[in-house]
């Protein structure tokens, strides 16, 4: 149950014991820095709960994953699963998302009247608040009434950092679940895993990622963004040397590695497409982290390899 979760051995636990037990509260805090599985652990819980084939008091097995409840809470589209975020409140005003800075008191009447129908084909509606923390009073206040008088088979989450941030009424009527950071030898394992990385890179990515998987997966999309904005710009046949010089020496400041590795990550997209171009790039990706990897100036690296890329792809 939650296996697809990283860490949080606590939570985990406390709530297998609640739904071993039916003894499920009707208002949770999942409290801890972004990134650690607060709101995953939320639609985890929905699916274990409404799972039409695994029945959650037998089995520690938890959600089936692939019955018509499972796939669509995995997708968004369940009418029981309910987000209230920024996102739903911008759709809800029909306002664009950047200006949503608190949710206000008509975002949780929204919810409060989704609530009080009945629930579409599940037997638990859950309600997931998003930052719980950017509540302005009103809404707060307003959430108070719920809270106090929630219907059967209805779970309020609050998605929270911290618990402070939260009005202490609101607090003494929910059960706080604190997310603790990732052990970075978890998040070592799920990028060897998940992201083919080698053990010292995901050496590196883990020790600044202060426990969140969130941030690591942010970094890597930062990093193959820039990858890719770097290897375009290899690809057009108007640079200088000077050019490729000052590539080398900025990219050389955030390590020579890194940037092979990012780029390697988008060539290899592109080979599945245009295997008989990219297989030459590949290979002296290949070729000169190996360079790297064996202490070479990563400068110096860096200098010859963008210099080859950008004449091979100038000859085509």
């Amino acid at each position: 149950m939650f296996s697809n979760i990283l860490g949080q051995k606590k939570v985990k636990q406390i709530l297998k014991e609640q739904i071993k037990n039916n003894k499920i509260v009707h208002a949770y805090i999942f409290m801890g820095q972004d990134g650690v599985g607060k709101r995953l652990m939320a639609q985890e819980f929905a699916k274990t709960l409404n799972c039409v084939i695994n029945d959650f008091t037998n089995t520690d097995i938890g959600a089936c994953g692939k019955c018509l409840s499972c796939q669509k809470i995995s997708q968004g589209a369940s009418p029981d699963l309910h987000f209230i975020d920024f996102m739903k409140q911008a759709q809800l005003q029909e306002e664009d998302l950047e200006k949503q800075k608190v949710l206000k008191i008509e975002t949780i009447r929204y919810m409060q009247k989704a609530i009080s129908t009945k629930s579409h084909e599940s037997k638990w509606k859950i309600f997931v608040i998003d930052p719980a923390e950017k509540m302005n009073i009103a809404a707060a206040n307003s959430l108070l009434k719920t809270l106090e008088e929630p219907p059967d088979n209805t779970i309020i989450i609050l998605i929270a950092r911290h618990k402070e941030t939260i009005p202490k009424t609101v607090v003494s009527r929910s059960q706080v679940l604190f997310f603790a950071p990732i052990d970075q030898q978890e998040i070592i394992s799920w990028l060897m895993l998940n992201k083919s990385l080698d053990s010292s890179r995901a050496q590196e990515i883990a020790n600044l990622s202060e426990g969140s998987l969130g941030n690591v997966i942010k970094f890597l999309e930062e990093n193959e963004k820039e990858s890719l904005s770097l290897w375009q710009k290899l690809k057009a046949k108007n640079l200088t040397i000077s050019d490729i010089l000052e590539l080398s020496k900025a990219y050389a400041k955030s390590g020579a590695l890194e940037c092979i590795d990012a780029m390697h990550t988008q060539v290899k997209k592109e080979f599945r497409v245009f295997p008989q171009e990219t297989l030459k790039p590949l290979e002296l990706l290949n070729e000169y982290r190996s360079f790297v990897l064996k202490n070479a100036n990563g400068q110096t690296v860096l200098d010859n390899l963008f210099f080859d890329l950008y004449e091979l792809n100038k000859s085509k």
